[in-house]
């Protein structure tokens, strides 16, 4: 697969998933750094994949991930076999504890008991054979994938392609799963930004009620809403708004303004950080799926976010916004992400198609599209992030 195709095949998967979210990089460690790094919001150049030059000091480069974009974490291997053998059983075995611990943050989209059975390079292309749960929860009929399977497909072939193509002789990387090849040989060039970027997706517009508008001045009170969006009309932006109250007030989270809603309405009160201070922050409640822009000690605004799935979850702890792309590109999921703010390592407030009432991203905050562009401009370079 040429970089042309799976660019435009990326371009097509985010027009139908309305995936508008800003990809994740990273900041150096003691032992891992995050390479390639998408391009900062003033002053820097376009992303570009770093040519293929094996480390110095005796150490191997294992291309792990954190959020939405590679963690490359340096590691002496042991001896015995040759370097790209070694390096192939070292990234199929994964992260080590260290490696995990939420100063490096490395995760793994490869499953966990993938063995290599056999490594050899010929004509610069290096054929890796595994057993058959590389793809583990992904069928291997193509027409049968999901566009989320095929996301995770690429960033499990990514991480085999940038693992061993930082030796000179090996200019692409193929997997044999179970023996049957999994796609045709890949290059880093492959993972390369598509030209075309996804268009926003319109959604109907319904009529409005008086019902729906005093359901909105409600939530535009207690700041799930700003009060531009009252229009009477319940659509994407109110339903994600009683979502994110739903979840504050620990309801069934449907979207839907029954009863039990309608009554809990009545009496609520605009939700406090758990901070203290009068600090400008962002917190985010990873349980209740909800992210709190809080300005002078209150609550500004209460969004409704998705966080991380299992084992992929976003870490918590304090950190601070250190990179803004209004339109990045995740390398190994090969998809774009728009309005991201980074603020630890692959790891990023951004704008998403889909944000369910679950956990289910790979790390990153999923925000949805009527309410990124505020939280954007709201986490300025520098901005306090607590994640509880």
């Amino acid at each position: 697969m040429n970089g042309r195709r799976h660019g435009a095949r990326a371009a097509v998967i985010l027009a139908v998933l309305a995936a508008t979210a800003g990809g994740c990089g990273g900041g150096d460690t003691d032992d891992a750094s995050t390479d390639p790094a998408p391009a900062e919001s003033a002053g820097a150049s376009d992303e570009a994949a770093p040519e293929p030059v094996a480390p110095d000091g005796g150490k191997t480069a294992l291309y792990f991930t954190s959020g939405e974009q590679f963690r490359k974490v340096e590691r002496e291997l042991p001896a015995g076999g040759s370097e790209v053998e070694r390096a192939a059983e070292a990234l199929v075995a994964g992260p080590t504890k260290r490696e995990r611990s939420l100063r490096a943050e490395a995760q793994t989209q490869i499953p966990e008991g993938v063995e290599v059975r056999e490594v050899d390079v010929n004509g610069g292309t290096a054929t890796v054979h595994v057993s058959p749960t590389f793809l583990a929860g992904i069928p291997r009929d193509e027409e049968e994938r999901t566009a989320a399977q095929e996301q995770e497909l690429d960033a499990r072939l990514g991480q085999v392609t940038y693992t061993l193509t930082q030796f000179p002789r090996v200019k692409a990387a193929k997997v044999v799963s179970g023996g049957v090849g999994v796609e045709p040989a890949r290059e880093r060039e492959d993972y390369a930004k598509p030209d075309s970027r996804p268009e926003p997706e319109s959604r109907p517009r319904g009529a409005a009620s008086t019902s729906t508008r005093a359901v909105q001045r409600k939530l535009a009170r207690l700041r799930y809403l700003p009060k531009s969006a009252i229009d009477g009309v319940n659509g994407y932006r109110t339903q994600q708004a009683v979502i994110a109250f739903q979840s504050w007030e620990g309801l069934a989270r449907d979207g839907i303004v029954g009863p039990i809603t309608r009554a809990a309405l009545e009496g609520a009160r605009r939700p406090r950080p758990r901070g203290s201070g009068d600090a400008t922050r962002i917190e985010v409640f990873r349980d209740r799926g909800v992210a709190l822009l809080v300005r002078d000690g209150r609550a500004l605004r209460a969004i409704h976010v998705s966080t991380g799935a299992p084992g992929t979850a976003t870490p918590a702890g304090t950190f601070a916004v250190f990179r803004k792309e209004k339109m990045s590109w995740s390398v190994p999921f090969s998809q774009w992400l728009p309005l991201a703010s980074y603020f630890f390592q692959g790891i990023a407030f951004h704008q998403y198609g889909s944000v369910p009432t679950y956990p289910a991203s790979h790390g990153c905050v999923r925000v949805p599209e009527p309410e990124a562009r505020f939280l954007y401009r709201f986490a300025d370079i520098g901005r306090k992030v607590d994640v509880y």
